[in-house]
C-alpha cells in the first residue's frame, strides 16, 4: 500500500514506513513496494509525516503499532541518530541515520554506501577523477565518502571561500571556474538550473564514459542535465542514488538481497 503522507498521530499499522517533514513527495514508497511485489513478500510501506519536534514521540507510536523499521529524510536524519541507541559506523561518520530498526533501536546511514554502490553501477572506477559541483550539505558528505573511497576530488562552488574549506577538510583541491575536462565524473549537487541559474560550464567535446550526475531528481531531466546532454555527456540522476540506499536498507532489515533493478524500474 502506497499513501501521499499520514501525520504519525493518524498512522494505521504498517511494517516500514519513511519519515520526513515534508514527506508526500517521497518515491521510497513505490522503490520498496517494488522491492517487496519482485520478493514476493507481503509487507507494507507507508510514508509517515513526522515534525522534528516530534520525532521521539512518534517513534515510540509507531513502535507501538507493530513498525519494524523507517527510512528517514531531512531534516530528521540528526533526530534518528541521537534517537537511537545502537547507532553502527555509517552514521557515527556522519552524526547522522537514515535507517532505523524501531524493535532494538539499532540505526545506519546508507547515503554513503548507497551513493558509491550508485557509482560501481554506472560504470565509475574507484579512484577516478571527480568535478563537485557545489559545497553545501549534501556535497560536505559526499566529499567525505568520495575521498574515503580513494576518489580523486575537485571543486568548484561559487563562494570560492566555501569550497577552500571543504576541500581542506577533506584534502581535495578547488577549481576557479567549472572546467569539466579530464574528469570521470562531474557531480552536481546545487539548486542551479532549477531557479533559472546557470553554472556557466564549458562542455566542450566529452571523452568516452565520462557521467554526468545531477543528485536533484523529478519526472523530467534537470536543466544541468539537459545541457550536458545537448553537448553529448551520458547523464543521470539523483534517483540512482535513492534506488541504491533504498536498497542498502532492504537488505539492512531483512536479511536479503535486494531487487536493485526492480527498485529502479519503479522510478523510470
Amino acid at each position: 500500500m502506497i499513501t501521499g503522507g499520514t501525520y504519525w498521530r493518524q498512522a494505521m499499522p504498517t511494517d516500514f514506513a519513511v519519515v520526513g517533514d515534508p514527506i508526500g513527495h517521497s518515491w521510497s514508497p513505490r522503490i520498496h513496494a517494488a522491492a517487496y511485489a519482485a520478493r514476493g513478500l507481503e509487507l507494507r510501506y507507508e510514508a509517515i509525516h513526522v515534525p522534528k519536534e516530534e520525532f521521539a514521540e512518534a517513534m515510540e507510536s509507531l513502535i507501538e503499532l507493530g513498525v519494524k523499521g523507517v527510512n528517514v529524510t531531512l531534516p530528521l536524519k540528526f533526530e534518528a541518530f541521537a534517537w537511537a541507541r545502537f547507532p553502527d559506523e555509517a552514521c557515527r561518520q556522519f552524526e547522522a541515520a537514515n535507517t532505523l530498526d524501531l524493535v532494538d533501536r539499532r540505526a545506519t546511514n546508507t547515503d554513503g554506501q548507497g551513493f558509491l554502490d550508485s557509482l560501481e553501477s554506472l560504470g565509475i572506477p574507484q579512484g577516478g577523477r571527480v568535478l563537485l559541483l557545489g559545497a553545501g550539505g549534501t556535497a560536505q558528505a559526499l566529499a567525505q565518502v568520495l575521498t574515503t573511497a580513494g576518489f580523486e576530488l575537485a571543486i568548484f562552488n561559487r563562494t570560492r571561500e566555501k569550497a577552500e574549506q571543504l576541500a581542506d577538510r577533506v584534502g581535495a583541491v578547488t577549481l576557479d571556474s567549472p572546467q569539466v575536462a579530464n574528469f570521470d565524473l562531474i557531480l552536481n549537487t546545487t539548486s542551479a538550473g532549477l531557479s533559472g541559474d546557470s553554472l556557466d560550464i564549458a562542455w566542450g567535446s566529452p571523452r568516452e564514459n565520462v557521467l554526468v550526475y545531477d543528485v536533484m531528481y523529478g519526472d523530467d531531466p534537470t536543466p544541468l542535465m539537459r545541457e550536458a546532454a545537448l553537448a553529448g555527456y551520458r547523464t543521470v540522476d539523483g534517483r540512482h542514488m535513492l534506488v541504491a540506499q533504498a536498497a542498502r536498507s532492504f537488505e539492512w532489515w531483512l536479511g536479503s538481497p535486494a531487487p536493485r533493478e526492480a527498485m529502479l524500474e519503479a522510478v523510470r
